[in-house]
């Protein structure tokens, strides 16, 4: 399997580096055929290749359960009765959030190929390969991106209304809702600058700003999930090698926004949001449940966030050149050092 994402992944970047030359029809056909291939491969994966896979077949042949998205209930059942095989959930989901993503970045994005990369070394191993319901609710919240630029909140609303019918913690995704797309103020800037290592500075002094919320039942029930998180063992790692360089990226890209707006004018946008996912990791660290599912909800605007450093390195094959060089660390750190999949 290694094999066959290594090659979309050199196929992808030969794409991104031949990009300028591509007429507009054979750019998108390249487009279409990587994401297919992309699709492809997670539709068909082996059933050791992930982390999730079984629980999903064992989901299919389940009863009714209440806990179980009604978009799972329905497809499940769509392909029980035409295909009577579960192979089909994974080649339907997997389709379904590729074409999302897909649709995301033409309309955001003129970086096609180097978008795709960023996506294909982060949230396809992540969401694609692995949490594939959420990987379909995450393509819808890409897709409702422009509604926030447009000031078209309600429409905003009701795009994380569609994304929750398919992962149920797609609700936190309305918190976005307040977000604007404008250039910050010099005072905005400082604020928004200050949220990551504001939030490690919480973390590093064990001050835990949720338990402290003065509501008698709300502090008792963070407390309780609390105990129960370091009962199971799981814990949060804010010096991850994966947070550490994307907190380097993000404000290198901070650093150069101004001169990324006249490409992109929902760069300030995509900050806020990936600001957003990062301290949420950080806040929540003692829930590490809730803060992965944030953070991953909201950091997938890295797949249009990260391959906006083109623009600011010249000449042009060599920003490629350097996108498609982080895209590959990222690759490579997701897949031997998070063990995304099975390798």
């Amino acid at each position: 399997m290694l094999y066959i994402l290594l090659f979309i992944f050199f196929l992808t970047a030969l794409f991104a580096m031949l990009e300028d030359r591509l007429e507009e029809q054979t750019r998108n056909v390249m487009f279409l055929v990587v994401c297919f291939l992309a699709a492809l491969a997670a539709g068909l994966r082996p059933d050791d290749v992930d982390h999730d896979y079984l629980n999903y077949v064992s989901m299919y042949y389940e009863d009714f359960n209440i806990m179980t998205e009604v978009s799972f209930l329905f497809i499940s059942s769509l392909v029980h009765l035409l295909f009577d095989n579960y192979i089909f959930i994974f080649i339907i989901y997997a389709f379904f959030s590729l074409a999302l993503n897909a649709r995301a970045l033409k309309i955001q994005t003129d970086l096609l190929f180097l978008s795709i990369l960023v996506f294909f070394s982060t949230y396809y191993l992540t969401h694609t390969m692995n949490q594939i319901r959420v990987a379909v609710s995450c393509g819808i919240f890409l897709c409702s991106i422009p509604y926030l630029k447009n000031g078209q909140r309600l429409k905003y609303v009701l795009m994380v209304v569609c994304a929750t019918l398919f992962h149920y913690s797609a609700f936190v995704l309305i918190a976005a809702v307040f977000f604007r797309a404008k250039a910050m103020s010099r005072i905005e800037y400082f604020i928004w600058c200050s949220i990551i290592p504001f939030c490690y500075l919480l973390y590093m002094a064990h001050v835990d700003p949720f338990v402290m919320i003065p509501i008698p039942y709300f502090e008792k029930k963070m407390e309780a999930y609390e105990l129960l998180q370091k009962s199971v063992g799981e814990r949060v790692n804010p010096f991850n090698l994966v947070l550490m360089v994307k907190i380097v990226i993000l404000y290198f890209i901070i650093w150069k926004s101004q001169l990324i707006e006249s490409f992109n004018d929902k760069v300030y946008l995509y900050i806020k949001i990936e600001i957003l996912s990062i301290s949420s990791l950080l806040l929540l660290s003692n829930i590490p449940v809730v803060a992965f599912r944030i953070n991953e909800l909201y950091g997938v605007v890295e797949i249009l966030l990260f391959p906006l450093v083109f623009y600011t390195i010249r000449p042009n094959w060599l920003g490629k050149a350097v996108v498609v060089a982080m895209a590959f660390v990222l690759f490579v750190i997701n897949v031997f050092y998070n063990q995304q999949i099975f390798v």
